[in-house]
């Protein structure tokens, strides 16, 4: 599971001000301006270039995490950029101000579901907007626009992210060093399978923790308790699969552990139960723990 540090590449490319005569097809709005509440603009390349300059390095920060995640509350993104927990306080303010911007500007759009718990703009979830992928583009950062999730799709990627989060406020505070987390699909693995057929393990999270000289390496499945036993079982196959293909040790010199992220007591104890009947000498890889606990056990690992 450990294996020599190796601090990760650049991370995904910054937007770049596009030029304002390479866009590709016209979205409208007055020329030269920037949008502002309560207009339905189309967005012309002189707009989004304006967009552009008037952005910050934070703002473009946070398109590409929301990028990388999918889907993030308001909540989660004035923690991540704001870091702060409190609704009341000026940050938690600013947080408010620089979505709605970012919002009217489409560079994100919100979803017309919120997040059950929460009030205001914390509970409203957050998505790419069309100027937001236009501009992820100038910087060689493509892919399709992500669409209106069903609601448990949309509860387990924000649950995804949040452990994600998690990771990151843990490095920030020292309990662990966090030097890669990556969501899915960019932590999904294509290994040969039988007769050379290409595969796919498909995990919820990745991540790389330090420890000490080396690293830890997992890969994370963020469950709710929403999946049949048989899909359990249909995934152990595939990580014993990818495991037995040995693409990942001759890459990484190793296997990461898998980890079941679950959310109760009753789910962790029937996933154990799963877990035991894998064979003999796989056992090692699969590790079931409840979501409250998981950033303490990554933690716990890396400095054992």
């Amino acid at each position: 599971m450990t294996r020599p540090i190796a601090r990760p590449g650049g991370s995904t490319p910054s937007p770049e001000t596009p030029s304002p005569g390479g866009a590709s097809r016209p979205v409208l709005t007055p020329k030269g301006t920037v949008p502002s509440e309560g207009q339905s603009p189309y967005l012309t390349a002189e707009r989004l270039y304006g967009i552009a300059r008037r952005m910050s390095e934070r703002d473009r920060e946070l398109l590409r995490f929301v990028h990388d995640s999918r889907f993030s509350s308001g909540q989660q993104l004035t923690r991540a950029f704001w870091l702060t927990r409190d609704p009341m306080s000026s940050d938690a303010r600013a947080a408010r101000r620089a979505l709605k911007r970012l919002s009217d500007w489409r560079v994100l759009d919100t979803l017309p579901r919120r997040v059950g718990g929460m009030r205001g703009s914390e509970a409203m979830v957050y998505r790419v907007g069309r100027a937001g992928v236009r501009l992820l583009a100038a910087g060689g950062v493509r892919g399709p626009r992500v669409e209106i999730p069903g609601t448990l799709h949309l509860a387990h990627t924000l649950a995804t992210t949040e452990l994600a989060l998690r990771l990151r406020e843990a490095d920030q505070a020292g309990q662990l060093e966090l030097i890669e987390v990556q969501q899915e699909p960019a932590c999904w693995r294509t290994f040969p399978g039988v007769g050379g057929v290409q595969r796919v393990v498909k995990p919820d999270l990745f991540a790389r923790i330090g420890a000490r000289a080396l690293e830890d390496r997992w890969m994370i499945e963020v469950d709710l308790a929403s999946e049949s036993g048989r899909t359990i079982a249909g995934k152990l196959d595939r990580y014993l699969e990818h495991y037995r293909s040995g693409r990942e040790q001759h890459e990484h010199g190793t296997y990461p552990r898998v980890l079941w992220s679950v959310p109760d007591a009753r789910r962790a104890e029937q996933l154990t139960r799963t877990l035991a009947g894998t064979p003999s000498g796989t056992q090692h890889l699969f590790t079931v723990c409840q979501q409250e606990d998981a950033v303490s056990l990554i933690a716990a690992e890396a400095s054992s």
